[in-house]
């Protein structure tokens, strides 16, 4: 490593250690206001402390992007460039993880982040490259491969057993059979019979509504609309709203929402699922209700 790298590594490091103790206090802050009575000045001040706590893990994210460039970097050479916003878009979910779990005095932030970075990476990898492989085999693969190439040698006509794989890898032989052998995934347009009449998307059920159904997600959208939505915030409502069209408009992929939000694919989709948790907590559950439940308030308001 040359003087300027060394420098950059320290000044990287100084950067993270200050940015964790001011996120660190102000959470501590924050998680003290809300044990306390609420009023007007306290439901101010904790929505001044949340916006600089975001802010704060932004900047995190931001300056340690490197990390995840670089890990990223090792699966682009023969990936699309779809591939690659999807690998990249998978270690910065790795990365907002190790910020929410970072122990500073576990390490470096570089040297704890790895782990979650490196996990999610593989898992966008696996799903592009082996998705018929569950993860841990795809972890294992890259030694189950090593260890076969090396038990083979210059001898091509020695093929080694799954056993002397296994011991060699130190993995399980069930391990050495899924990876060498792995399980084909059938596709929908196969046939399904021998005449190639029709083929297994056709025993499929149709996703269509019926017009009772059709009456019965009417009043559901009612209802969601006035006891639902008002439980999102206004990037949580937006985003909802454009991932499934609830305005009219047509349906927008992550990434077309994340244009428009200047965020990543990765952070909208947490915002995704952070918003659809809370129209499942029991509370706006109960609210909602089942169309034609004289109990249900949803029934009450059509």
């Amino acid at each position: 490593m040359t003087i300027i790298e060394e420098h950059h590594v320290d000044k990287q490091r100084s950067e993270n250690t200050s940015l964790f103790c001011d996120r660190s206090r102000l959470r501590a802050e924050l998680a003290q206001l809300e044990e306390q009575p609420d009023s007007v000045a306290t439901r101010r001040r904790i929505r001044m402390l949340r916006r600089r706590v975001d802010d704060i893990t932004s900047q995190i994210v931001t300056s340690n992007m490197g990390l995840v460039r670089s890990y990223t970097r090792r699966f682009g050479g023969a990936a699309n460039a779809h591939s690659r916003a999807d690998f990249e878009s998978a270690g910065m979910l790795g990365l907002m993880r190790a910020v929410d779990s970072y122990d500073p005095e576990r390490g470096t932030f570089g040297q704890w982040a790895f782990k979650p970075i490196q996990r999610e990476v593989l898992r966008a990898v696996r799903d592009n490259d082996h998705p018929n492989l569950n993860l841990g085999d795809f972890e294992k693969r890259p030694q189950i491969l090593r260890a076969a190439r090396q038990l083979r040698g210059v001898d091509d006509s020695y093929s080694p057993s799954d056993a002397e794989i296994a011991a060699a890898a130190d993995v399980t032989v069930a391990q050495v059979r899924r990876v060498l052998s792995p399980p084909r995934l059938t596709s929908l347009s196969q046939p399904a019979d021998d005449d190639n009449e029709s083929t297994l998307d056709d025993s499929i059920p149709s996703d269509e509504l019926s017009p009772e159904h059709a009456v019965l997600s009417k009043f559901t959208l009612a209802a969601l609309e006035q006891f639902g939505l008002r439980a999102l915030d206004q990037r949580e409502l937006y985003v909802v709203v454009r991932r499934f069209g609830l305005d009219g408009e047509p349906i927008e992929k992550l990434t077309e929402i994340g244009e428009t939000l200047a965020l990543s694919r990765e952070a909208v989709r947490q915002i995704e699922a952070k918003a659809l948790a809370k129209l499942q907590h029991p509370i706006v559950m109960s609210k909602l209700g089942r169309p034609g439940d004289p109990r249900s308030h949803a029934h009450s308001t059509v």
